[in-house]
């Protein structure tokens, strides 16, 4: 005789989505702070180098924070109408602000002072943004529909680009070259700028098929994403403009995106897309196949989202005056241990103690890894061990089938009765495990069914079990009250099944129509 294999429980699709380990990277953003803004928050922006300062847009005023404490730094007020589209210089010495008076301004951080004024657009800035090569360079887009490059120290307009036939909305400097720029527009355009040929026509123009919010590059420069409407586009530049992929994935309008510089699992260094829209969602997309990651509901429709660059602190910012600052749970070096034996380098160049690398000198290397959990997807080899037999292994070793099927219902467990139940029938003992049953030993059979058979993980091998029972016993119904209440409860339970498929059958019919029309709206 071979040896006795133990019975493992039926495993199910979860009814659910597992949280994964993306999912518990973000989810590790906790202790949210929101912050009351005086209207509502159109931009959010952090600084290059450690603290982060993050500078917040609302209204007529820039506020700098601290993003480690969350305390404000600076308040900017000096604007005689609404700011738009506060950055940082990315050594946090200078802030740029656009606003509805059509005046771009750099301000002193330290002093508050006014650096520099760039007065000829005509029309409200929305978007400004430093190169991503130099301090000395920067970018607007305005509402009169024109792109100026402004040299900064030489206080001039050094470029001016004409194309768009309406409001340009967002600007992004390429992360490599310092003279190309991408521009987004309401005319439902993005155009590229390339300034070494020296004209002052965009080299190349992408059809987003909406008006477009936000841009962004991919790190390398090779992929641009864009957002507005419900879609987001991304772009292979490198291609002459080749649409790769085009996500519908809000249910409103698309406000912004941002590339976060490391946001994925523990070790992971591949970046991810944020997208913020008026549905009041964040998401996150990874960058293989664009695919959504993970979701965050906010109090209020998004207007624009950040990720610190060392991907501590997540800023979003809500057209309900509110301003939500998220840090992570644990600290990036202690979370991932970096640092090494001799410590990691601090701000101003000293050293700060960090993690200590485990070896063989403490305890917890002994111990390391016992309540680690395998992640969904990986291999786990288990360790052998005794085989300890339940009682309804037990009884099915010894080919007690009726026992076997007391000492499931036993359990209460639905996985391992449908476990037990499929055994005995491929064994082809179901009628002898339900058949010389007394009123005492039906009774769990029968108020397991009626439990269990609308279930649909259990309805189809419930639905023979009953079948059975009606064979062995339908002629002593009348007998016991107790078995013919339960068989009254388990019609009750079918019939109140089978009137809900023809509700829900009738509701398909009637919202069939209506998803066709508006597929056809949308996608024409």
């Amino acid at each position: 005789m071979g040896e006795y294999r133990k019975l493992q429980p039926k495993k199910f699709e979860p009814r659910s989505i597992r949280e994964t380990a993306e999912g518990r990277y973000w989810r590790a953003y906790k202790s949210p702070a929101l912050l009351d803004q005086i209207s509502q928050v159109t931009s959010v922006a952090f600084a290059d180098v450690y603290p982060y300062a993050l500078a917040v847009t609302s209204s007529a005023r820039v506020t700098v924070y601290n993003s480690q404490n969350r305390r404000a730094l600076r308040t900017f007020a000096r604007f005689k109408d609404v700011a738009y589209g506060g950055v940082l210089r990315g050594d946090a010495k200078a802030l740029a602000v656009g606003g509805q008076a059509g005046m771009v301004q750099l301000f002193d951080m330290s002093s508050r002072s006014i650096l520099r004024k760039f007065t000829q657009h005509a029309r409200a800035v929305r978007a400004v943004r430093f190169s991503t090569q130099t301090h000395a360079i920067m970018g607007s887009a305005s509402d009169d529909t024109t792109v100026r490059i402004w040299d900064i120290a030489a206080g001039v307009c050094s470029r001016r680009h004409d194309g768009h036939t309406d409001y340009a909305r967002s600007i992004a400097s390429h992360p490599i070259s310092i003279d190309r720029w991408a521009t987004g527009s309401y005319d439902h355009t993005v155009k590229l700028w390339d300034d070494r040929d020296g004209s002052m026509k965009h080299s190349l123009s992408l059809n987003h098929g909406a008006p477009v919010e936000d841009i962004s590059w991919l790190p390398g420069g090779n992929l641009l994403v864009s957002v507005g409407g419900q879609d987001v586009c991304v772009w292979d530049v490198l291609s002459g403009g080749k649409l790769l992929r085009k996500l519908r994935c809000h249910q409103k309008t698309i406000m912004c995106c941002h590339v976060a510089p490391d946001g994925g699992p523990p070790r992971a260094t591949a970046p991810r897309l944020l997208t913020g829209s008026l549905d009041g969602h964040v998401k996150v997309h990874e960058l293989d196949d664009f695919t959504v990651t993970h979701a965050a509901k906010y109090p209020g429709p998004v207007l624009s989202v950040a990720l610190s660059p060392d991907a501590n602190v997540l800023a979003v910012g809500c057209a309900n005056k509110l301003l939500s600052i998220r840090r992570r749970k644990v600290p990036r070096e202690a979370a991932y241990g970096l640092g090494g034996v001799g410590g990691r380098v601090g701000v101003g160049g000293g050293k700060k103690r960090g993690p200590r690398r485990l070896d063989a000198g403490s305890w917890q290397y002994f111990v390391r890894g016992t309540n680690e959990k395998a992640a969904e997807g990986q291999m786990v080899i288990a360790r052998r061990k005794r085989i300890r037999l339940k009682p309804y292994d037990k009884a099915l070793r010894r080919f007690r089938v009726g026992e076997a099927l007391d000492a499931a219902l036993a359990t209460g467990r639905p996985e391992v009765i449908a476990a037990v139940v499929e055994e005995i029938g491929a064994r082809g003992g179901t009628r002898a495990a339900l058949s010389n049953r007394d009123e005492a030993r039906l009774g769990p059979v029968l108020r397991f069914i009626a439990r269990q058979i609308a279930n649909p993980r259990h309805t189809r091998q419930l639905v023979g079990v009953a079948g059975k029972v009606l064979d062995v016993y339908g002629g002593e119904v009348g007998v016991s009250p107790a078995v013919d209440g339960a068989l009254r409860l388990i019609r009750e339970r079918v019939a109140g099944t089978l009137k809900l498929q023809d509700a829900l059958a009738n509701l398909s019919g009637i919202a069939a129509p209506l998803l066709a029309a508006g597929h056809h709206a949308a996608y024409g």
